[in-house]
């Protein structure tokens, strides 16, 4: 027999049976579907992961914070365990105590980010760019209007910014000595018309950081005031009022004894409610908008949403490490950006090691991927059983094939045919409707695609407003690799039993076979 009649033989038996031939195909077909379907869908699913949270950098960032932390210079003698008890309790109540013991204000060590602890940071290896958060309240003073605001570092250089700027530029440098109005605050000071934020270009603005953010005191006594309720707008007005009373002092109907006294008693009553005052001066240099809805679903943002004033990132810094307050207790947070995705958790542990709080989207990334991991695991599964039950009806299909044909497979042994011919003939028909079923399957399954992809990015946009970039279909040569060979594998384990059946026919009986 030669190798061309190993092929010929078992297409015509194929042929022969048409309608069993086609519905034992379908099994496989539907079993490969499924298991083509859920191996593209994971892959598909963790690359549209890591696609996703790659952009703007996100990935690459790791937030650090302060911390408290227990003191653990305790030892275990440190703690005494009272009353008869076996060493295991003894052990678990004595840890239990200690714990406690160290959950005081004397026993927790606050973990700050002065300016040592982010020169410490800046040089981990791995972080490319290091960029602290400042925010706090500040008294804002344009011209002689004192304001109550809210100060945030940022880089005006981003470009995500720069489109949020109305009038004026965006900062040129990490330290020069400008600052930026959001439009809201410039509209609460009177800059209500579009020329002037034109004007207000240019202008010094006085920064001044207190201890009591709510300005001066103003105590009002008229009779029947509790009736009037000035509310919000008079308690501006008053504050105002408190906050210009030094500067016009000099223009009130007062003479030189009073005026004098005044100036004192305004003083001490300053030096008592601010006994750490920072005060600089910057020149405005752009006023920007708010963040749009979009904009706050697509993109991050390295200050508040809703901030009134924004200083570059290290005249930030220097401005609060001024105070003395500031400087002990560090800055609110900073941002390392990492030069790899991959090396984030590396630099994660390190920030942990010197005992500061860490948060990133990795960590999140990896959760969700194993989610997914999980469930299209159990899709793969499912479809491996489909496989299975689809290669039991594959021999139970030869098995009759062998019934059927055995005067056909008698004849082949009196002709010469061995019992290897016999089993590579069936091994082969089993190949074949693996192979054919599995390409169909495989194929069916990259057709879906398209029209799932379509639906899965339309409700993504519908839902959560974001636009998905590329498939969650993924094909890559190891899943089509991965498939063939499962059905084939399959389809030849199923044809093993009924190959050698055939090899075990005995040709005189089963040509007396009618």
């Amino acid at each position: 027999m030669q190798w061309i009649d190993l092929l010929r033989l078992p297409l015509a038996a194929l042929a022969q049976q048409k309608m069993r031939t086609c519905l034992t195909t379908l099994g496989v077909v539907f079993g490969a579907f499924v298991l083509a379907a859920s191996l593209s869908i994971n892959e598909g699913v963790q690359q549209t992961i890591e696609r996703e949270s790659s952009k703007g950098n996100i990935a690459r960032k790791v937030t650090v914070s302060p911390r408290w932390r227990g003191n653990d210079n305790k030892t275990k003698d440190d703690v005494k365990v009272a009353g008869r008890m076996s060493p295991d309790r003894r052990e678990r109540i004595r840890k239990i105590l200690a714990e406690r013991s160290r959950q005081g204000g004397s026993g927790q060590e606050h973990i700050a980010l002065t300016r040592d602890r982010l020169d410490t940071l800046s040089r981990i290896p791995h972080v490319a760019q290091m960029v602290p958060i400042v925010g706090g309240a500040v008294v804002a003073t344009l011209g002689n209007r004192p304001e109550e605001a809210s100060v945030s570092s940022g880089a005006g250089e981003d470009p995500g910014f720069c489109k949020r700027i109305v009038a004026g530029r965006a900062f040129d440098s990490e330290d020069e000595r400008s600052i930026l109005l959001s439009e809201m605050f410039a509209h609460r000071i009177g800059l209500v018309d579009d020329v002037d934020l034109d004007q207000v270009i240019g202008k010094p603005l006085r920064v001044e950081i207190r201890r009591q953010v709510n300005g001066p005191s103003f105590n009002v006594s008229l009779v029947d005031r509790a009736k009037a309720g000035g509310g919000k707008d008079e308690d501006s007005a008053l504050r105002q009022l408190a906050w210009q009373i030094p500067g016009a002092l000099d223009r009130l109907s007062l003479t030189d004894e009073e005026i004098a006294a005044l100036r004192k008693a305004i003083r001490q009553e300053s030096t008592q409610s601010d006994p750490a005052l920072v005060v600089d001066d910057f020149r405005v240099i752009g006023v920007f908008r708010e963040l749009t809805d979009d904009e706050k679903k697509e993109a991050w943002s390295q200050f508040p949403a809703h901030t009134d004033l924004v200083l570059p990132r290290q005249t930030a810094v220097d401005l609060a490490l001024r105070d003395p307050v500031w400087r002990e207790d560090g800055i609110v947070q900073t941002v390392l950006f990492v030069d790899d995705m991959r090396n984030v958790k590396e630099v994660v542990d390190k920030v942990e090691a010197l005992g500061l709080g860490t948060r990133s989207i990795v960590e999140m990334i990896e959760r969700e991927r194993l989610t997914y991991l999980l469930i299209f695991g159990g899709m793969t599964c499912v479809a491996g059983i489909a496989l299975l039950v689809s290669a039991l009806g594959i021999a139970n299909t030869m098995l009759m094939s062998v019934l059927e044909r055995r005067r056909e497979i008698g004849i082949m042994k009196a002709v010469g045919a061995t019992n290897w011919h016999l089993q590579a003939f069936f091994v082969i028909e089993g190949a074949l409707i693996g192979l054919t079923g599995g390409s169909l399957g495989l194929l069916l399954a990259w057709s879906v695609s398209f029209p799932g992809d379509a639906w899965v990015h339309s409700m993504v946009h519908k839902d959560m407003k974001i636009y998905l970039s590329g498939s969650i279909f993924a094909f890559p040569n190891w899943i089509a690799a991965t498939v063939l060979l499962f059905t084939v594998g399959a389809t030849i384990l199923a044809a093993l039993y009924p190959a050698r059946r055939a090899a075990m026919v005995d040709p005189v009986s089963a040509l007396r076979h009618d």
